[in-house]
């Protein structure tokens, strides 16, 4: 059975359905993304404080110890809601705030997704993703929003939550093939030479005359 973090005695921030939501959000970059980033929101819910304290190490270890669960279900495809945010059954409070965490982090994320290249078909699910997250955090608000837009032909709001755990896998295993490809050329010690350019290896050559063959 799938279960969210488990919070120290001393946490003060937000509650964990809040965390499991931004959390996936984190794991959902197609560019490595930096804790510091992400961290603070789980505390203040991104409202912006001065003089927040600092997570503790027992904190950073428990949120980040559920943050490479997550990693490993999504690579594996097998991410599935933790039993208290199941959607089948009604609606409550911590689907919301599920939905709250991951829109929370999402901003530090969308700017990743907006400079790569994917197929149709993965911005379709990152487009009904977001969507559905929608719904959750307010359901009401976002069909008048829609209806306003002239969407309202669009499937139920029923419809998406069941596809939800479809939804992130696809959009996980669309952000790694991101970032695994980032990495292949992040790695390419010749990316920065060109053709003509004299080979780094020294022999006089030009690249292409050389290691470039």
């Amino acid at each position: 059975m799938t279960t969210m973090v488990e919070l120290p005695d001393n946490w003060a921030g937000m509650p964990a359905t809040f965390i499991e939501g931004a959390l996936l959000a984190a794991n959902l970059s197609p560019a490595p993304l930096d804790p510091d980033l992400w961290q603070p929101i789980l505390l203040t819910g991104g409202v912006d404080e001065d003089n927040i304290e600092p997570l503790t190490t027992e904190q950073k270890h428990a949120i980040m110890l559920r943050f490479e669960q997550q990693y490993v279900a999504l690579m594996k495809h097998e991410y599935a809601l933790p039993q208290a945010l199941s959607l089948e059954a009604a609606r409550h409070d911590g689907h919301q705030a599920f939905a709250e965490g991951f829109l929370a982090v999402w901003p530090h994320i969308e700017p990743a997704w907006q400079e790569v290249s994917v197929s149709d078909g993965s911005r379709r699910m990152l487009s009904a993703l977001m969507t559905t997250m929608l719904f959750l955090h307010d359901e009401q608000g976002t069909l008048a929003q829609m209806e306003e837009a002239g969407l309202a032909s669009l499937p139920s709001p029923e419809k998406y939550y069941q596809q939800l755990a479809l939804m992130i896998n696809e959009v996980a295993l669309a952000a790694d093939e991101v970032q695994q490809g980032s990495g292949a050329r992040a790695v390419n010690p010749y990316k920065s030479v060109g053709r003509n350019d004299p080979c780094p290896c020294k022999s006089g050559k030009k690249f292409k005359k050389c290691c470039g063959k």
